[in-house]
């Protein structure tokens, strides 16, 4: 059989050509001009960018654009809306059809019924039209091939369901919609690619204001309201919906209607399956393979705003390169965002949809899920902080289950990265691990979080979790373990100003350290006790305690420990009057410190150093010991003691008259402190002000 294009030429022309099918001949008809896109008003806030996307890609060298998305993003309405505004460039029609990619009632359409679909519109007449439906696909190909037509591709599975559908010619465009990447359609035939993402919030306020038509001025319920929504048009349209219908409730009561809703996922529900943001997810879910379908229900016991490669296999309990296979299909089917290489996050009614989901798991495997999660955390938390902190008195943590996968820390600035990127997640761990009866889990963890928490200054999260340890500990009914939150608690309850309470946590740590016969233990918790009775001004019980600790640590043979007691005793004797004292103890724990390459440690004694000769009114040796220490702190990223170290730096320069260097110091200070939201700000700020105003 043979096929020759009779339909070439625009829709208004007759084309005096013949085909062949088997042995009949025909004439080509003058044809239709297809006008298929779905009626209704389709209303766009925002995405400006998108639908310029949208122009660009129709005239690129493939002129096929992909729009894919999560379930309820808007792809359909974004296309549509695009589609009507461009209908003038395509004079010779506009086609479209649903592929059904994901639709529950209905398997997805075969080629064969979207290619008929076409041809209708055409109004080629049937009995014209081959049986064959390669050789239909060969006829809407020979019509459209010389046409201007715009071909929407709805709702597409996969890539092999789109490419039979796809026109010759140069002149024609199509866009396509699909929850899924259709990478293959990007690799083979090059075609340009949109995600289309969440609404912003100013653009999902605007959704929900724009059905009030000025009746109410409540920014602040539209905003709540728009909040709960989660930037998902589909959940934004719905409550748009209920606002128009419910005019006379105040905005206020609809929002806190929605918020203290149980599951949200039931305020959403319209009893319209195709517009119900559960059973639109449910579509997506479904068409998964099985381990990303477990995965995903896994994934609903996260909390925090995304998660990394490492914990995500933990949760498997599956190798890192298998885990990443698997989440590569839920990033594929939009059911979860890979945002930066190796972290994953999905929007708030997707983690809602994903625990509801995870109801389906039996207990036993939520139970090994979140242990292996809490297991991921904690041994990687232990690993950054022995790099973070290698002086610090250790603990011991059993080895990993089978399936746990720990992040491997390289460098200090590895560790930094870890905290800061996991910050929210592992802190949350903490209480996840007393949720579920892991109370080892729960003071180790939080135990291994505190050096992070305390050099950048999250105290209430500091503070948070430790109480969570201590409660954990004292049900363990282990007192090792109890001593060493108290000491660390008490450390923070001094940092916040809360004298009395931290001196019941120092006074038990002490007591606890010395019935377990823990020296170098109980030597540390005795330092800590010091440093609070120096800011109560008992300097004498302070200076004890230090000593105490000094002859402690030199019996457990700790270079460390010794060094910080040293450190300790001159800081107190420069308290009562005895600068010389202060700099021949100091000099000893700097060259320890030193021996040892503890920089923390080494720029803390430095500190003291430089607050001794200011006492002296030796200004450049000061200032010569504040910035040695400044350089240390500043390696270290720790942002307080920088500030602190510049505060005492302004102090030195204004008592040798130089206020311009002071303000200087005090400015860079006052910065620091502000971004920390630390109290002391004031302090500085006053300073400033005095010596500014004269």
């Amino acid at each position: 059989m043979t096929e020759r294009n009779i339909f070439a030429g625009t829709a208004h022309e007759v084309v005096q050509a013949h085909t062949i099918y088997g042995s009949v001949h025909i004439n080509a008809p003058v044809l239709a001009v297809p006008q298929q896109l779905p009626h209704g008003v389709v209303k766009i806030v925002g995405r400006e960018h998108e639908l310029t996307m949208l122009d660009h890609g129709v005239d690129s060298r493939s002129r096929i654009v992909v729009v894919n998305g999560t379930a309820g993003v808007g792809k359909t309405a974004l296309c549509l809306h695009w589609a009507r505004s461009a209908a003038s460039r395509f004079p010779d029609g506009q086609l479209y059809v649903d592929l059904r990619g994901f639709d529950p009632s209905h398997p997805p359409l075969p080629a064969g019924d979207a290619i008929r679909g076409f041809l209708d519109g055409f109004d080629v007449p049937p009995e014209r039209i081959p049986l064959r439906v390669d050789s239909q696909a060969s006829l809407f190909r020979s019509i459209v091939a010389a046409r201007r037509v715009l071909v929407v591709l709805d709702n597409a599975r996969d890539a092999d369901q789109v490419r039979s559908l796809l026109p010759g010619g140069l002149r024609s465009a199509v866009v396509v919609t699909s929850r899924t990447e259709l990478t293959g359609l990007v690799v083979r035939e090059g075609v340009e690619q949109i995600k289309l993402g969440l609404l912003e919030d100013a653009d999902a306020r605007q959704v929900i204001a724009s059905r009030l038509d000025g009746i109410s001025s409540d920014n602040d319920a539209v905003g709540k309201l728009a909040s709960e929504c989660a930037g998902l048009p589909l959940a934004l349209s719905i409550v748009a919906g209920r606002v128009a219908q419910r005019r006379s409730f105040p905005l206020s009561i609809l929002a806190e209607e929605l918020r203290s809703t149980m599951r949200r996922l039931d305020a959403l529900d319209t009893g319209d399956p195709y517009t119900t943001a559960r059973t639109v997810f449910s579509w997506s879910y479904e068409a998964l393979p099985i381990a990303a379908k477990r995965l995903f229900r896994l994934l609903g016991l996260t909390t925090g705003a995304d998660i990394a490669l490492p914990a995500v296999a933990s949760l498997a309990g599956l190798p890192p390169a298998r885990t990443r296979n698997v989440l590569a299909e839920l990033v594929r089917m939009n059911l979860l965002d890979e945002y930066v290489p190796g972290r994953y996050r999905f929007h708030d009614l997707l983690r809602e949809y994903a625990t509801e989901r995870l109801g389906e798991e039996p207990m036993a495997e939520r139970t090994a899920t979140t242990t292996r999660l809490i297991e991921s955390y904690l041994h990687t938390a232990v690993a950054v902080d022995a790099v973070l902190n290698p002086h610090r008195l250790r603990i011991e943590v059993p080895p990993p289950l089978p399936g746990v996968t720990a992040v491997q820390v390289a460098s200090y600035r590895d560790a930094l990265d870890w905290c800061v990127k996991e910050h929210q997640l592992a802190v949350g761990a903490v209480e996840l691990a007393v949720h579920a009866g892991l109370d080892r889990h729960a003071w180790q963890l939080a135990w291994a979080l505190v050096t992070y928490l305390r050099r950048f200054s999250h105290h209430q999260d500091r503070h948070t979790i430790l109480h969570h340890a201590l409660a954990a500990a004292r049900r363990l009914g282990d007192r090792y373990a109890e001593a060493k939150v108290c000491r660390v608690l008490g450390k923070t309850l001094v940092r916040q100003g809360k004298q009395a309470a931290a001196e019941d946590f120092h006074v038990r740590a002490v007591f606890l350290f010395s019935k377990l016969g823990e020296r170098a233990e109980e030597a540390d918790a005795l330092l800590g006790r010091a440093k609070l009775r120096w800011r109560q001004n008992r300097v004498s019980e302070a200076a004890a305690d230090a000593r105490r600790a000094l002859f402690l640590a030199e019996a457990a043979e700790s270079t460390n420990l010794r060094a910080t007691a040293l450190n300790a005793i001159g800081h107190y004797a420069m308290a009562i009057g005895n600068p010389e004292e202060t700099i021949t103890c100091c000099r000893m724990a700097l060259a320890l410190y030193r021996e040892i390459h503890n920089d923390e440690g080494a720029a803390d004694v430095l500190r003291v150093l430089g607050s001794a000769y200011h006492h002296l009114g030796k200004w450049e040796y000061a200032v010569t010991y504040y910035e040695e220490s400044l350089a240390l702190d500043i390696e270290l990223r720790d942002c307080y003691h920088t500030a602190l170290v510049l505060s005492q730096i302004g102090l030195t320069h204004q008592a040798a008259g130089r206020t311009e260097a002071a303000t200087s110091a005090w400015r860079r200070s006052l910065e620091l402190l502000e971004y920390l939201d630390d109290e002391e700000s004031e302090e500085i700020r006053a300073q400033l002000s005095t010596v500014e105003s004269q």
